[in-house]
């Protein structure tokens, strides 16, 4: 009896993790939604060089829509990019882009200045402008935002709040408000998280 008493002591500790990890482990999540394919861009960063859509391959990345001399929600929008690219500092696949709605104004030097202000990070968060028309259609019919020159509003340009989550594979993944719903932050970082550890479909 001694000796089952001993292997039963010694293999219980055994027993109980087979037991938790078979009816325990949560499931995992289901797979963020897919909306759509971007498409093919070429753009211009704050350094004059060109980005397009296929530099972007295999990296996740976070786009907003901003310019620079914008006086309500574009400094918010800034503010928590510049903050994310700081936590994604050593993480390789993730990059962020910000596409000015302003392009006859935000010149290469101007997004160079709007970038350090924000202590962009060499590589990790682009400020992308080009031909305003490419752009405009770029965010309504690629992104799905919405962008309006607003002439006569105080902020001149009416354009989404929101940021947009994009795969390695150029597919959106998520749209999230930061700036009118603080929790959605933390919903943005989680899905970020999720699209690091996702296998592809096969």
């Amino acid at each position: 009896m001694g000796v089952i008493a001993m292997a039963i002591i010694l293999l219980f500790p055994f027993g109980f993790w087979i037991y938790y990890d078979i009816y325990k482990t949560p499931m995992l999540s289901p797979r963020l939604t897919e909306f759509y394919q971007v498409p093919f861009f070429k753009l211009v960063n704050q350094f004059g060089d060109t980005v397009t859509s296929d530099d972007l391959k295999g990296y996740v990345y976070v786009t907003d829509f901003f310019f620079a001399n914008c006086p309500g929600v574009c400094p918010k929008l800034s503010s928590h990019l510049s903050e994310m690219q700081e936590n994604y500092k050593t993480e390789q696949r993730i990059k962020f882009i910000s596409i000015t709605v302003d392009p006859m104004r935000d010149s290469v030097a101007a997004l160079k200045t709007y970038a350090e202000k924000y202590k962009a990070i060499d590589n990790k968060w682009y400020f992308l402008t080009g031909i305003k028309d490419s752009i405009y259609s770029l965010a309504e019919k690629g992104f799905k935002v919405p962008v309006v020159e607003d002439v006569n509003g105080e902020e001149e340009f009416t354009h989404t709040d929101r940021m947009v989550l994009v795969d390695g594979t150029g597919m959106i993944r998520g749209y999230f408000n930061v700036v009118q719903d603080t929790l959605m932050i933390d919903s943005l970082y989680n899905s970020i998280e999720r699209l690091l550890i996702e296998k592809p479909r096969s």
